[in-house]
């Protein structure tokens, strides 16, 4: 009964501090959520909606349409480090404006698209102001402007991705029914134009300053390549990599092919469907409750347990078959994907510096889509060439393991702190 009293009030003074925390600094937590939201008209999970009419408007197969998705991703991925460090050298204001400028622009273009190379134009632009540049924007500014309770700003700006995850896949779908494709990206453009971009002026309008994260002048900040050699000179970012990279790579090929794994592990599309309730909520939940926890013990100590749970879900799909094992699965998965949201921003500012942060975050953001670009391409390599989905998870959950394991040396008992 002690311990429950104990417990009891430790959960209610966290909830407590979280919600003054929110009252305190709920202005700029508004600007990074509608962010983190606005980003899934860059994500995959929202623009595969869209693949069945785009393969019949642009007369591609499966294989086509999979090839320009890549490439464009690439793409992106290519120009994400240099325009990403450009949140450490302009005023916030400016920098947020040019990015939600961009992703109106691409709406507007896959709205009236007409021609294939209107379509690789379009999904490059999504992909690098959505997916890339969004997100970058919300956690780059977050990790600067707060120091002492950085881990429950990051948390909660990452809530926007589970909240779009969540809402905007159904009133897409049913928009789908009653408009053709391109009206609806008219309506995305003009719910950007109308919604996101007043409110993210409102918020953040008298944002003039640069904000470093230090009290240095932005104008004295190292240069890009020296960051850059900041970085790759740090022996702990060889170590960080694999970790880093291990969730975003087996989550994009894995759900990818979630009906065939599902088929195969004797689970129905229905109940890998119902599963993604515990994915949401677990990612949701671990997201509010890393930020308290990197406060207390920093990101460094974290890291290296970012990988746990989703080897423990890895391992459960492939042991059991029962129905059960698939909501574990996906839960799991989630735990470790609402982590790393908010663990990684947080390890690069402590690692390398605030004043750094954008020009770091976006350059493992670019490694991180380079790797998933290639995921779909080894997933479905794999799957034909009769390899089956189980010695895929249990190759997923022995990549896991090692990745954990070097990620161990980024600990501070291995190396001076910066």
């Amino acid at each position: 009964m002690l311990l429950y009293k104990k417990l009891t009030n430790t959960a209610l003074h966290q909830l407590m501090t979280y919600l003054a925390f929110v009252q305190k600094e709920k202005r700029l937590l508004s600007f990074a959520i509608s962010f983190t939201f606005f980003s899934s008209f860059g994500q995959t999970f929202l623009i595969s909606l869209f693949v069945p009419y785009f393969l019949i408007a642009f007369d591609l197969s499966n294989a086509a349409f999979g090839t320009l998705y890549s490439v464009a991703t690439l793409t992106g991925a290519v120009a994400l480090p240099w325009l990403g460090q450009w949140i450490d050298r302009i005023p916030l204001r400016q920098y947020s404006m040019y990015v939600a400028l961009g992703l109106l622009f691409a709406s507007v273009l896959m709205a009236i698209s007409w021609h294939i190379s209107m379509l690789f134009l379009a999904l490059i632009l999504l992909r690098l102001s959505g997916q890339g540049l969004s997100g970058h924007t919300a956690q780059a500014t977050m990790a600067k402007k707060f120091d002492g309770e950085r881990g429950k700003a990051l948390s909660i700006s990452a809530l926007g991705y589970p909240i779009g995850e969540a809402l905007l896949p159904s009133v897409l779908a049913a928009m789908l029914i009653v408009f053709s494709w391109r009206t609806v990206w008219g309506i995305i453009a003009a719910f950007i134009a109308l919604i996101f971009i007043p409110v993210i002026w409102q918020l953040i309008r008298k944002e003039k300053s640069v904000e470093t994260g230090t009290n240095g002048n932005p104008k004295d900040l190292p240069s890009t390549r020296d960051n850059y050699r900041t970085v790759f000179s740090d022996n702990r970012t060889y170590f960080l990599i694999p970790a880093v990279l291990m969730p975003p790579f087996w989550v994009t090929g894995l759900f990818l092919y979630q009906i065939a794994a599902a088929e195969a592990l004797g689970w129905t599309a229905a109940l890998i469907a119902s599963a993604f309730i515990a994915f949401a909520v677990s990612r949701i939940l671990m997201s509010l409750i890393s930020g308290p926890l990197i406060d207390r013990f920093s990101a460094q100590k974290l890291f290296p347990i970012l990988l746990i749970p989703m080897t423990i879900g890895l391992l459960i799909a492939f042991a059991y078959e029962a129905n059960w094992a698939a909501f574990v699965y996906m839960g799991m998965i989630g735990v470790t994907m609402g982590m790393g949201t908010t663990l990684k921003a947080a390890l690069f500012t402590e690692m390398y510096g605030a004043d750094k942060i954008g020009t770091v975050q976006s350059l493992f953001a670019t490694i991180m889509v380079l790797s998933t670009a290639l995921s779909p391409f080894l997933v479905g390599w794999m799957l034909d060439n009769a390899i089956t989905i189980h010695t895929i998870l249990l190759t997923a959950a022995i990549t896991c393991v090692l990745s954990g394991l070097l990620s161990l040396f980024v600990l501070p008992v291995f190396h001076k702190s910066r």
